[in-house]
């Protein structure tokens, strides 16, 4: 029996060597004074069985041994293994390597543990894995957190929020804990949830799949917003998540609608303008000849009065034109005294059949006329924008009241007129007063924001000042003064009775539309000056190279085919530097590039559709 208890241990010591020699940890054993019987590596350059009887302190570092005797008492005294899980070892190269060390006695049955094993395990290439996993996790956080659009992270099957950044929480009102007690639904109102569940199924059904739109969200104060989120799948804390980026397209989408009803109301000015452009070559025709025809005609006759009738609609209509070119930004800005109280009693028929039938218009007059040198167009644009104004600040109805009246103001004091519109709607806080002028700023859901920045240029240019005074729930009352005019208001009817300025001077005249060709050369004919009448550009300058000293004045429409009136001038002043021209057009010089022209010398403009007292006029005025 001894006999074969000793092959046992001596096969089993065998076993034991052949697997500590081949495993790659460090094993080794010592008995309980620390004195080594059996090494599977070399330590510190010293072969494994040059060290077998040797004491620790005879083949570790001081250090070392230190280390390894403490283990080696801890494991004696409790009779458990003893472990160092950072064992940071240089080796003799210089590189650092980290390793855990387990000291385990092993087990005797007639006593305390008289042999202990070393066991020394690297972990360096673990603990590199860790950190550059570590670096990774914090690269991620750092840019999860400091991602300026908000980044959420939700479990596709709860719908419940894993992990949120700070711009969630800036954007959406709930902190980091509120957030992960709430699911996807909550940031959806109570309408869109089936919608909600049903794009979350679609990606369910294809978990690789991404995602990418705009949404409805709301915040947590039940604000709505715009949402764009782009959802796509990941890995989080090992389980399948999806993560959403959020970008708030509110105000994006705002002025993305602004944009485009500017560039359709651009395109619609364009059409405008054209419209008013024939319009006027129209008007022009029937009011030239209708005064031609009215000269022909008795004084106090019938017909001279049916003429005298037709003629004041055309002035009319020419005032309905130059609002479309107001609308087309062509107008030409034309200032004349005009009575403000008269122009507000004149366009409120108006204004009441646009502000409808639940809205109620109070107009208070002034108890004396208020003369202005103004654009009547654009004042009558002025009251119409307000009136609007006030009439979306009451969706439920009202009063919007437009006043007039003298007051003086300043130091020192001047007389100006007031024009006020006050409305019973909501009102505004301050915040919003202070941005009322603003290009593009609206507190409509509808609104352009054009409106009021209008107005504002409008009274500006005619050296005006415009205040607003409101507050939330007491209504606005915007209130306007433009400076007082000391010229008489005219009478246009009276003034189309007057006899037109003659003269004897050689004209040349170039109008490419037929009619208005032949009115301006039978009219001029008519007031003793000779005529000399071109179908557009080109034949003028051709008809003025054969007397270039015959002519007193050009008259040119700016606008004709094949050479417009501008260069004709150019090259007729190549002759004659000093020759005179007055210009003829239906826009404003500065959407023709006339302004420059103009201001030379010996140079005058006539506005579209004309009356040839107007013609005869301008014309004494360019030939002085």
């Amino acid at each position: 029996m001894a006999d074969e208890s000793d092959r046992d241990l001596r096969g089993l010591g065998a076993a034991w060597s052949a697997l500590a020699e081949h495993t790659s940890d460090f094993v080794g054993l010592t008995d309980s004074d620390g004195v080594a019987q059996f090494m599977n590596r070399s330590v510190r350059g010293a072969s494994p069985g040059s060290v077998v009887g040797k004491r620790l302190e005879e083949f570790l570092s001081p250090e070392r041994a230190l280390q390894v005797r403490a283990m080696l008492e801890d494991a004696k005294r409790t009779g458990l293994p003893s472990v160092n899980a950072n064992l940071r070892v240089v080796a003799l190269d210089g590189s650092e390597r980290w390793f855990v060390e387990k000291c385990v006695p092993l087990s005797s049955s007639i006593g305390p543990a008289t042999q202990f094993m070393l066991v020394r395990t690297e972990t360096t290439h673990l603990r590199r894995t860790e950190a550059e996993l570590s670096a990774s996790e914090e690269r991620y956080r750092v840019l999860f957190e400091s991602n300026p659009d908000p980044v959420l992270v939700y479990d596709p099957e709860s719908l419940s929020w894993l992990a949120v950044n700070h711009a969630a929480e800036r954007m959406y009102g709930w902190c980091r804990d509120e957030f992960l007690e709430r699911t996807v639904l909550d940031v959806y109102s109570c309408e869109d949830h089936a919608a909600a569940r049903r794009r979350v199924a679609e990606l369910l059904a294809q978990p690789e799949r991404e995602h990418r739109g705009v949404v409805d969200h709301v915040r947590r104060d039940g604000s709505a917003l715009r949402a764009e989120v782009f959802d796509h799948p990941i890995r989080f804390r090992g389980v399948a998540a999806r993560m959403c980026v959020v970008r708030d397209v509110t105000e994006r989408e705002r002025l993305e609608a602004q944009l485009l009803q500017s560039q359709k109301m651009e395109a619609i000015g364009v059409f405008a303008g054209g419209v008013a452009h024939d319009f006027n070559n129209l008007l022009g025709i029937i009011a030239g000849f209708a005064e031609t025809a009215r000269e022909s005609s008795p004084p106090g006759s019938e017909a001279a009065e049916d003429l005298s009738q037709v003629l004041d609609a055309s002035r009319r209509a020419a005032e309905l034109t130059k609002k479309l070119l107001v609308f087309s930004k062509k107008q030409l800005v034309s200032l004349e005294a005009i009575d403000l109280a008269e122009v507000v009693v004149e366009f409120a028929s108006m204004l009441r059949r646009i502000v409808g039938n639940d809205i109620v218009l109070e107009i208070i007059q002034a108890h004396a006329p208020l003369a202005l040198l103004a654009d009547r167009t654009q004042i009558e644009q002025v009251i119409l924008n307000m009136v609007m104004n006030a009439r979306q600040a009451m969706p439920n109805g009202g009063k919007v009241t437009v006043a007039v009246a003298r007051v003086a103001a300043g130091e020192p004091s001047r007389y100006f007129a007031e024009l006020r519109v006050t409305d019973e709607g909501h009102g505004m806080d301050g915040t919003t007063a202070q941005r009322l002028f603003e290009p593009f700023f609206t507190t409509k859901a509808q609104g352009t924001g054009l409106g009021l920045a209008v107005v504002h240029g409008i009274v500006q240019q005619h050296n005006g000042t415009i205040t607003v005074e409101t507050s939330p729930g007491c209504g606005t009352t915007f209130r306007m003064l433009f400076p007082m005019s000391s010229y008489p208001v005219s009478d246009d009817t009276e003034r189309l009775r007057l006899k037109a300025p003659r003269g004897s001077e050689r004209v040349l005249v170039a109008e490419d539309e037929p009619q208005l060709r032949l009115l301006a050369e039978r009219s001029l004919l008519r007031l003793g000056y000779r005529v000399v009448a071109a179908r557009n550009g080109e034949e003028a300058v051709q008809q003025f190279e054969q007397a270039p000293d015959d002519f007193d004045l050009v008259v040119l429409d700016v606008v004709m085919p094949r050479l417009g009136g501008r260069e004709a001038l150019t090259r007729m002043r190549e002759r004659r530097p000093d020759l005179k021209a007055l210009f003829v057009t239906g826009f404003a010089p500065e959407s023709t590039g006339m302004l420059e022209v103009l201001r030379q010398p010996g140079l005058g403009l006539l506005r579209k559709p004309f009356t040839t007292l107007e013609l005869a006029e301008r014309i004494r005025q360019v030939l002085g």
